[in-house]
């Protein structure tokens, strides 16, 4: 069974959203992430974007900031305002998803943290669900964030209802690569894969970001563990590195497509290969 992969807009940031739907499919994804950077400064790409895409060509809207007050309180009016316009977008080009992602706030506590963005994923929820789409949340594996680790995301999305996970590999990588286990696999809409250079972890950033096995993340892992816990993808091409910018978005999405479907093929070989030795 091949993979079902998409390429989020951030790999091809410079290129229009709809030629890199264009691009996509020349590459062989099923579809693409777009890029709300892109789409809420130009209301005529996201026409021309709608005009262009088949049903189900989009998966997700990235994404909207999960913003936090000083002291963790949920920053209602920020948050509202944000919502508005990217889930316009949303329903515009027919994504199903808009992602939420975890908050960046230095100092401050995880313990403090959670309670807001926990109010913050419910407000989302019931926005987008007037609008038809569900909220994904992905956690943030930089220092910086107080929801930085799988085992804090799953406790952040703990009993709420509604909520889908965005796993990325690069997040992962830099919470310390930990074992799923405990994180609810079931959750997952979507799967991030990207790579990162041999930097300390909690150091990358993500302009550092690479193509798979291209770098040092344990993919291979990774990608193990979800397969174990039931997880069938998608998965998504997610790099927002700069010098792929400056590259023929053609030639970056295909390369792209080969680096994800080979990692991800590895994956399933070994699944197979384990099968038969357990059975022998």
């Amino acid at each position: 069974m091949n993979a079902t992969i998409y390429l989020n807009g951030a790999t091809l940031m410079t290129t229009p959203t709809q030629d890199v739907v264009a691009i996509a499919r020349e590459a062989g994804y099923s579809g693409i992430e777009a890029r709300a950077e892109r789409l809420l400064r130009d209301a005529t790409e996201v026409r021309a974007t709608a005009a262009v895409v088949r049903p189900n060509e989009v998966l997700a809207l990235n994404g909207v900031a999960l913003s936090l007050r000083s002291d963790g309180r949920m920053d209602g009016k920020l948050i509202e305002a944000d919502l508005k316009p990217r889930l316009s977008i949303g329903r515009e080009i027919g994504s199903p998803y808009l992602l939420a992602i975890a908050p960046r706030a230095p100092g401050l506590a995880t313990s403090r943290a959670m309670p807001g963005t926990r109010d913050a994923l419910e407000v989302a929820r019931d926005r987008a669900a007037v609008m038809g789409i569900g909220i994904a949340f992905e956690f943030l594996g930089f220092r910086d964030s107080p929801i930085n680790t799988p085992e804090l995301a799953a406790e952040t999305v703990d009993r709420i209802d509604g909520i889908g996970l965005v796993l990325d590999s690069c997040h992962w990588h830099a919470s310390g690569s930990p074992p799923l286990q405990g994180y609810p696999i079931r959750r997952l809409v979507l799967v991030h894969l990207n790579d990162a250079p041999a930097k300390p972890a909690q150091e990358i950033e993500d302009a550092d970001r690479l193509l798979p096995g291209e770098g040092v993340i344990k993919l291979a892992e990774l990608t193990q563990d979800l397969r174990t816990g039931g997880y069938a993808g998608p998965w998504s091409l997610e790099t927002f590195n700069p010098s792929y910018w400056a590259e023929d978005p053609r030639a970056v999405a295909r390369r792209g497509f080969v680096a994800v479907s080979q990692n991800v093929s590895a994956d399933q070989r070994s699944s197979r290969e384990n099968r038969k030795h357990t059975r022998g």
